[in-house]
């Protein structure tokens, strides 16, 4: 049972001042016990502490496939017109079970193992040099759109074989599918603009896999191709659903890491000087940033039969949020969880999920952090920050800011 002894809850979780600042209400969840009720669809539960969420989240009573329950917010006259939003989503490596979820892994982990991450550093480290290059020409300048937002999108997309022509595109396909994922109050616009991206870029990877089965290439859709091809049972489908996950996870997480992670380093001067001075601390440092600044602050899985959890029935279908966010603070897990360490050693985050669903572009996402953060923090050594209030995307589930104005 919940701790009698535990300080009472905040009433409700999402709520507007969680947007600038979600760290003190999460404190005072991780106070008041181990699971707290969250407005979330249907209604569904919400678990804030480290050792809760790393456990529930592999727990197989809790299924993956929720792309239907998300749905559960809206209107129920309008929910059978995102049928095809569900149905895309469904197939998408993050809404799977297993079998089906180990099979998929498998295929995509080939694609995303530290060997090849690690070979894409030269050219990473190429481009962001490039895109660098025209802050030494300014004397101010906004990280997030020279930087943050386009280097994830560049590199991911050329990884699936992308024309730059449709790059502005496809960032604004993802952006659309964040607001639909980061907020659970989602309206009937948001869903509709989701579904619209999905389906845009599903048609775009559906030509996308003819042409390479016409002609290989060396791109990520090749290799999956090449993969089903050698006996692996991977239906075109499925490829279109990888392709549009990847893209959307592989764009929106990896910017707001760059973009939170710089803001975070020019809030602690001292910190960014250490990291300066000794660039051999940058892999602990992106490891810390990723723990102090979350880019991904819940997801979700759903009961698949009636279960109990520290004490409350959770009904087959309810929501269990995973409050990554909060357990990434989580005083029992970190000492000090609100001083940002870069040296810290003992960093088991949950920023990129835990269990079967580990993030798989877990090693990408931190080498782009690692080569853009050193780059910025050694080349501009005087940057500050332009505006001392910065302001955070309304966006609960992927924390970003908008804009990240500095002084050269």
């Amino acid at each position: 049972m919940c701790d009698p002894q535990a300080a009472p809850a905040p009433r409700f979780l999402f709520t507007d001042e969680m947007v600038q600042d979600p760290y003190p209400t999460y404190r005072r969840f991780l106070e008041a016990g181990p699971v707290h009720p969250a407005s979330y669809g249907g209604g569904g539960w919400a678990v804030f502490r480290h050792a809760d969420c790393s456990s529930l989240i592999r727990d197989p009573r809790l299924s993956a496939r929720r792309a239907g329950t998300m749905l559960r917010v809206l209107p129920s006259a309008r929910q059978a017109e995102f049928a095809e939003l569900a149905h895309m989503l469904g197939m998408g490596l993050l809404f799977l079970d297993a079998p089906e979820h180990s099979r998929l892994r498998k295929l995509m982990n080939k694609g995303f193992s530290p060997a090849v991450a690690e070979g894409l550093r030269p050219h990473i480290q190429a481009i962001v040099d490039r895109m660098l290059e025209p802050m030494r020409h300014v004397s101010e300048a906004d990280i997030l759109r020279v930087i943050a937002h386009p280097l994830p999108v560049r590199v991911i997309v050329e990884m699936l074989g992308v024309p730059e022509t449709l790059h502005d595109d496809f960032i604004k396909r993802s952006d659309a599918l964040a607001v639909f994922f980061g907020n659970p109050q989602r309206t009937v616009e948001q869903t509709k603009s989701a579904q619209e991206a999905v389906i845009a870029l599903t048609e775009f990877f559906r030509g996308a896999v003819a042409e390479r089965r016409r002609q290989k290439g060396s791109d990520l859709i090749s290799l999956l191709i090449d993969i089903q091809e050698d006996g692996e049972v991977l239906s075109d489908e499925e490829l279109y659903a990888q392709c549009v996950g990847l893209l959307f996870a592989g764009h929106e997480t990896t910017r707001n890491l760059i973009g939170n992670g710089m803001y975070t380093l020019l809030r602690h001067r001292e910190e960014m000087a250490e990291l300066r001075e000794d660039p051999e601390v940058i892999r602990t440092a992106v490891d810390e940033l990723l723990r102090f600044e979350s880019p991904v602050q819940f997801t979700g899985r759903a009961a698949k039969e009636e279960m109990e959890i520290y004490g409350v029935q959770v009904r087959p279908g309810q929501a269990v949020l995973f409050m990554l966010g909060a357990a990434n603070r989580d005083p029992r897990q970190f000492k000090d969880p609100d001083r940002l360490n870069l040296r810290r050693l003992n960093n088991p985050h949950l920023a990129f999920g835990a269990g079967a669903h580990f993030c798989v572009g877990n090693q990408l996402a931190r080498l782009e952090g690692q080569i853009a953060i050193l780059a910025l923090v050694r080349q501009f050594p005087r940057m500050r920050l332009a505006e001392e209030r910065i302001e955070w995307v309304p966006n609960f589930g992927l924390r970003g800011l908008r804009t990240l104005p500095v002084i050269v």
